[in-house]
């Protein structure tokens, strides 16, 4: 019987201290395993998602904003560059809205110099871009360069396509020359409007406007012949002709008893030649040398004159290799093509000699064999009268 207690006793000892042991020492144990899991658990999400392995690291679209605060704009464009072979349409987007957003916070607080240098790397890769060359206008504006302004409005309305947005260009192009032709005459700066008008009579050739324009400021410059000019080659257009053809007999009365009537009685008006309307652009017939006619496109946003290698081919051409090559911006982006010479090119009967053309591809202008640049037409003062469809060229 005593041994039966002893053993009983023993065993509700053990029991106990089993008891015991599991409430505190067992629970202890199971606690510390929840910070192991915890850990644990936060690595695995870190190997899911390596996004997230630093923290802070910006999500891919936040990288270009990154690089426009610190006006790192080689970076901006690179990472521009890159989306524009990697990246959807959406994405692309949404990085140029970036940039150009940039660049008018940079404009509103007077930023005009980094302004600029963004915007010609921009341009650089997408040239064709309506807004950001308006915004680059605006920016030489700010500079007070407005011959560069006015120069950018013309580049942006080339590019742009619709109606409205044409309109738009235009009437903008129209308000800056006129604040600008009224700064100058307050300031009597005879000389800086000329140049401005010898600009406009280039960049917009088909604006009978300016070619009044052009006159009244050489009239007042007391170069009458250079007026005469002027005047001769809008004396049909259905605006200004008749003002054109009154200041031309105030000229004759004042040529009296200088030179002899007869000059001005046999060119009342310029022998115009020839246009084709090919969409919003004319083309006009050309003869390089002796060859065939060539069909030309007129375009006074082209420095340099160009034919496709076709047009050489067919026409019979003669040319000579320069040794030099030109970047041409096309439909397809930029591209270099050869540069040879020509013995001539001739217009009408405006000819010049020794002529540098480029030679390359037009893309989907099948029908033209080439593009008549203004190392051609600076030659010569020129006008494209729309109403008649001919293009009128005299001497400078």
């Amino acid at each position: 019987m005593r041994n039966l207690t002893i053993g009983l006793l023993i065993f509700i000892a053990g029991w106990g201290l089993g008891w015991l042991t599991y409430l505190y020492l067992g629970s202890d144990t199971q606690q510390s395993a929840q910070p192991t899991h915890f850990l644990d658990s936060r690595n695995a999400d870190t190997e899911a998602n390596p996004s997230h392995a630093v923290s802070g690291a910006p999500p891919p679209d936040a990288d270009l904003s990154l690089l426009l605060q610190r006006n790192d704009f080689e970076s901006v464009m690179e990472r521009y560059d890159s989306l524009q072979r990697q990246a959807g349409e959406a994405v692309l987007a949404d990085a140029r809205e970036q940039i150009l957003g940039h660049v008018r916070r940079l404009i509103a607080g007077g930023r005009f110099s980094p302004a600029e240098q963004l915007l010609q790397r921009f341009l650089t890769a997408v040239y064709r871009d309506v807004d950001a060359r308006v915004l680059l206008a605006e920016v030489y504006q700010g500079q007070g360069d407005i011959l560069a302004a006015i120069d950018q409005l013309y580049e942006a309305r080339s590019y742009a396509w619709q109606p409205d947005r044409l309109l738009r260009l235009t009437g903008r192009i129209r308000s800056l020359v006129a604040v600008q032709v009224q700064a100058l005459k307050q300031n009597a700066d005879q000389d800086a409007l000329l140049a401005l008008y010898q600009h406009l009579v280039q960049v917009e050739p088909d604006h009978a406007p300016w070619f009044m324009g052009l006159a009244s400021t050489q009239l007042a410059l007391d170069d009458k012949e250079a007026a005469r000019r002027s005047l001769l080659l809008v004396a049909q257009d259905p605006y200004v002709g008749t003002r054109a053809q009154e200041m031309l007999s105030e000229l004759r009365v004042a040529f009296a008893g200088q030179q002899g009537d007869g000059g001005w009685d046999s060119a009342t008006a310029v022998a115009g030649i020839p246009l084709q309307h090919s969409g919003n652009h004319f083309v006009v017939a050309a003869r390089a040398g002796h060859s065939r006619s060539l069909q030309l496109l007129i375009d006074t946003g082209a420095s340099l004159t160009i034919f496709t290698p076709q047009a050489l081919e067919r026409r019979g051409i003669r040319y000579q290799a320069t040794g030099k090559s030109g970047v041409f911006n096309t439909a397809n982006g930029r591209v270099v093509a050869p540069v040879y010479k020509l013995d001539s090119l001739a217009v009408g009967d405006w000819k010049v000699n020794q002529l540098e053309v480029g030679v390359l591809e037009l893309g989907g202008r099948s029908e033209v064999d080439g593009l008549l640049g203004m190392n051609f037409l600076s030659h010569f003062q020129f006008f494209i009268d729309q109403n008649e469809g001919v293009l009128r060229l005299s001497a400078h």
